[in-house]
């Protein structure tokens, strides 16, 4: 039989179908529209126009009738605003919806608004550039002139030409939202932070007694991550956000100031305030929350109860450990790994974050006594239930760290970073013998870095490096404090000519992050530590006992706009001497790029090189490959005074930078090069058609294009190679003999170092051994931090406008003084090699350093007695060693400014450096540093008299008179000196 026919589907004519979901959308809406005025806050419907209330009323009501939750997104067409809605009301639920919102766009406001029942929560978000505040706009004039009136009367220091001037700085839909009694307390907020990277955060009532009003500014943030972290830090502590806006101002040229605005509750329903306990603690970590890394924040989140401070302790003692660690077993002592242990064993290593705190408390000052007996209890407590040893060897450590720490930051609330004044033995191992004489080391968002100095006053750059990958950071972070150590101490021997050690400070930065923020939280975090500011000092204790000058330069990736941040943050901070902590400034200073002060040193080391394998550049034709771009500081100045000096004599075969490689046996075309370098662009923008035949351009991403930059330096058949760019190690044990060609010669003979490092010591042995003449870094690019010696005595000496004024005169004579030191040095170094070519000339360089510094040590410590006795010869050590300009127009001030440890270094310095360069080292090696002070002032009186009896010869007739007074002025002193 067949089944019966099944009913089929119902045929709604259009009407009666739009009949019933119109009678379901109105029924639904007749519920919703009045709750919805009811409920939703005044301020949703002054923030918000009607037609986009009418749009999330529709998306209510529709999700409402179709039986969905309320927890979906609204994106509008152009996705320039997002409109986020969630069902209840919790602590943590904007930062819930912050953490979906897209990051590769920058967040320009945001609006967020509860239900007063707590049944939605509606938040809309806008991206991209708004209109500016247009005053020609009626409703934006009168905005204007009603803020006037009201600053007036409430906030007389706020004029209407600075209120004009704010206004500039806002976007309209910003100035027509805020009231005018809003806009001061925002102008105040904006004030506290501009130009300094800084956070300033107020708490204030609100009309109902249960809420509060919570403002934060913060300078040069990122506005979406700045939203997301404050919500999540108020969620942490049960607060529950109610209302909350976002905003920018524009701070030009210094960048920007979010403005981020929460009305909340207290976690039982009561309002906070400026006394309560728990406003005190979210206070505190509102001012860093900028600042924390992520390593930091997932920490204290995943352990209830641990504070974000001491979080951020626990990462820094594993990043600064590690730098000791790594030495023992880069494996079983990798970062990540020291962070597990750390967590893993949280009771000691919270025990130790104590320890430090107490010790640091300005409040306790934990004395020695007390702390080495908790030290030792701490140690005990490891070594007893720790299983893993190699977690034991970890935590020990840290208590080491903590030993070492003779001052910190940890009790600023609004600091950049967290950090240490070491004691630099803790980071001695067998690969770094030589100690210096103070170490800082800063961990903070996204990066960690290290200055380290070998002698109190002590000079040397900043250098930022950010790796691109993941892979490439970490082989950089195991070798961090390696890197600053290594350029530091290569800077000591170099500064044998100035009154300054060597130092240098490495900061290491995460892939992809900023680098500006990174150096000045970095340059912020140490002035912490060496600001005389009295508010500072009373917060920080200080187990050093010594005040410390610090005296930093340019390096890599630090740009001219970083040199004036850092000059200027030096000034806010109440440094003494601001103008001298950072040299080659591009106005009141001399920028090393503008001058090409490094290079011009260079040079005179490449011309004796030359001419000491037989080649008289002024007169030969000869050839050289560069590593580095005609767009950087070394090696675009060396293009320049190469085609100045030898002109068609130069024949630059080879040049390889980041972007790529150039290469042309014929070489490579000179007006070209300088077109590159006056428009400051790499290699790659160098113009094909003008290649030859035999020559080739190739950029990185060319096929093969890494490998043959990476490589020209090897390949590349030239006279001499000026290694001016590229990171250290490039030439190193494992890869020295790609430097040599088939026949086992070398691929130059002469290698000039412009950059730091760049080749090991045993690649400097190796290639020696096969012929090449090396002068070392320390020798050859030494000019670009005696160019900054000098700067820096003058910014201690003259104020802005007098520096300007001497400026052009200054600079050529410092440039003069710059060939004349490098010429004595390089000349001494090819004497010698002449005499003792079985030394590598590298050994021979270090060597002279050593005995200049050790010689320069020696007279420091009797300077006073030297000075008592010879006053007029030890005075007019420091008047040679300055430009004439500048004594000229200082005067008297040149004694009584110039900080009296610089004189004495001054005058240490400049006699040891005439001792060496006169009669060589190798007769000074020998004598006891006791003999050293009363055979330099010797020394010193028979220079003077030499120079009298070559004087007196000169004006004499005697037949052979230039030949004697030549002899008198060359020839050795030591063997006159009774």
């Amino acid at each position: 039989p067949t089944k019966p026919a099944q009913p089929g589907p119902a045929i709604l004519d259009e009407q009666t179908l739009m009949d019933e979901l119109i009678d379901g959308f109105r029924a639904t809406a007749s519920t919703v529209v009045p709750w919805f005025l009811k409920n939703l806050p005044p301020m949703y419907f002054q923030d918000t126009d009607h037609t986009t209330q009418l749009v999330h009323l529709q998306a209510i009501i529709a999700a409402k009738s179709s039986g969905r939750p309320l927890h979906f997104t609204l994106k509008g067409n152009d996705q320039s605003q997002w409109t986020s809605m969630r069902p209840l009301d919790y602590p943590g639920v904007l930062a819930e919806i912050v953490a979906e919102l897209p990051h590769d766009r920058p967040l320009r406001a945001a609006k967020i608004h509860t239900a007063l029942d707590g049944q939605l929560v509606l938040d809309t978000f806008e991206f991209g550039e708004g209109l500016p505040f247009n005053p020609d706009d009626p409703e934006q004039a009168l905005k204007l002139e009603q803020t006037m009136g009201y600053a007036a009367l409430n906030l007389p220091q706020w004029s209407p030409n600075t209120v004009r001037e704010f206004f500039q700085r806002c976007r309209a839909d910003y100035v027509l939202t805020l009231t005018p009694l809003r806009m001061c307390s925002h102008w105040q907020l904006f004030r506290q932070v501009t130009a300094s990277d800084g956070t300033a955060v107020t708490i204030e009532p609100e009309a109902d007694p249960r809420k509060s009003r919570i403002v934060v500014a913060a300078s040069n943030a990122s506005t979406r991550l700045m939203l997301e972290r404050v919500a999540t830090r108020l969620s942490r502590s049960g607060i529950n956000i109610h209302r909350a806006y976002l905003d920018t101002i524009n701070d030009q040229p210094h960048g920007s100031v979010s403005l981020l605005g929460f009305v909340v509750e207290g976690p039982t329903g009561e309002a906070l305030n400026e006394t309560s306990p728990l406003w005190k603690r979210v206070r505190k970590d509102l001012l860093r929350i900028k600042w924390f890394d992520d390593r930091t924040l997932n920490l204290a989140y995943r352990n209830n109860g641990l504070s974000l401070v001491r979080a951020e302790v626990i990462t820094g003692l594993c990043q600064l450990v590690h730098q000791v660690l790594c030495k023992i077993n880069p494996y079983a002592y990798n970062p990540d790994r020291i962070f597990r242990i750390a967590e893993k064993n949280l009771p000691q290593s919270l025990k130790i974050v104590e320890l430090l705190m107490d010790r640091f408390d300005p409040q306790t000052r934990l004395d020695d006594a007390e702390f080495e007996r908790r030290a030792a209890d701490i140690v005990k407590d490891i070594n007893r239930s720790v299983d893993l040893e190699d977690a034991r060897v970890v935590l020990r450590k840290f208590v080491d760290a903590v030993r070492a720490v003779l001052r910190t930051n940890v009790f600023l609330e609004n600091r950049s970073g967290l950090a240490f004044r070491l004691e630099p033995s803790f980071l001695k191992t067998d690969e770094r013998p030589e100690l210096p004489f103070g170490v800082f080391f800063v961990h903070g968002r996204c990066f960690n870095g290290f200055h380290v100095r070998f002698r109190d006053i002590a000079r040397g750059g900043i250098r930022a490096v950010r790796p691109i990958g993941a892979d490439q950071y970490a082989r950089e972070l195991e070798r961090l404090y390696d890197e600053a150590y290594g350029l530091a101490f290569a800077q000591q021997l170099k500064n044998k000519d100035i009154p300054e050690g060597g130092s240098k400070a490495a900061i290491l930065i995460e892939p992809a992050t900023p680098i500006d923020r990174g150096v000045k939280a970095f340059v912020d975090s140490v002035l912490d530590l060496i600001t005389p500011d009295a508010e500072i000092r009373k917060l920080i204790v200080d187990r050093f006992g010594r005040d410390e000058l610090l005296y930093f330069g340019p390096d890599e990736n630090i740009t001219p706009q970083l040199i004036d941040w850092v000059v200027d943050r030096a000034k806010r901070r109440g440094y003494p001497t601001p103008t001298a902590l950072m040299s080659s400034k591009p106005g009141a200073g001399i920028n090393h790029k503008q001058y090409g002060v490094t290079s011009e040193g260079l040079n005179v080391f490449l011309e004796v090189a030359l001419k000491t394998i037989g080649i008289d550049p002024r007169k030969h034709p000869f050839t050289v490959k560069i590593t580095g771009g005609p767009d950087g500081d070394v090696a675009g100045n060396m293009i320049r005074i190469l085609d100045r000096d030898y002109g068609p004599n130069a024949r630059i075969v080879g040049i390889s930078d980041g972007s790529g490689c150039a290469e042309d046996p014929d070489g490579l075309d000179h007006n070209e090069l300088l077109r590159l370098f006056n428009a400051a662009l790499p290699i790659s923008h160098f113009e094909r058609s003008m290649v030859s035949r035999r020559g080739r351009l190739v950029a990185l991403d060319d096929p093969n294009g890494v490998h043959l930059r990476n490589s020209l330096h090897n390949r590349v058949v030239a006279d001499a190679f000026v290694p001016a760019g590229g990171r250290p190690a490039a030439m190193h044990i494992a890869n020295w003999h790609e430097y040599l060609q088939p026949d086992g010669t070398p691929s130059s003979r002469v290698i000039v170092e412009g950059a730091n490092l760049f080749l090991t010591p045993e690649a400097r042995v190796e290639l020696s051994r096969k012929g090449v003449l090396i002068f070392k870094d320390s020798s050859a690019n030494k000019c670009g931090v005696i160019c900054s010696s000098f700067e820096i005595i003058a910014s201690m000496l003259l104020n802005e406008q007098e520096f300007l004024g001497i400026k052009e005169a200054f600079v050529a004579e410092v440039l003069v003084r710059l060939r004349e030191l490098a010429r004595r040095e390089a000349e001494l170094l090819a004497r010698v090699h002449v005499q003792r070519p079985d030394i590598p000339l590298p050994e021979i360089s270090t060597q002279i350093s050593r005995v200049m510094i050790r010689i320069a040590d020696a007279i420091e410590q009797s300077v006073d007695a030297l000075e008592q006795k010879s006053p007029a010869l030890m005075r007019q050590l420091v008047m040679d060693h300055l430009p004439p300009v500048l004594l000229k127009t200082v005067g008297d001030r040149l004694w009584s400014r110039t900080p009296r440890p610089y004189l004495k270094w001054i005058m240490a310095k400049t006699l040891a450096a005439r001792l060496v360069y006169r009669e060589g080292y190798e007769s000074l090696e020998e004598i006891p540093s006791s003999a050293i002070p009363e055979l330099a002032i010797g020394f010193l009186r028979e220079e003077t008299e030499r120079k009298r009896l070559v004087q007196a010869v000169a004006q004499s007739s005697l037949p052979e008179k230039t030949r004697i007074a030549d002899l008198l002025a060359q020839t050795g002193i030591l063997s006159s000196v009774r």
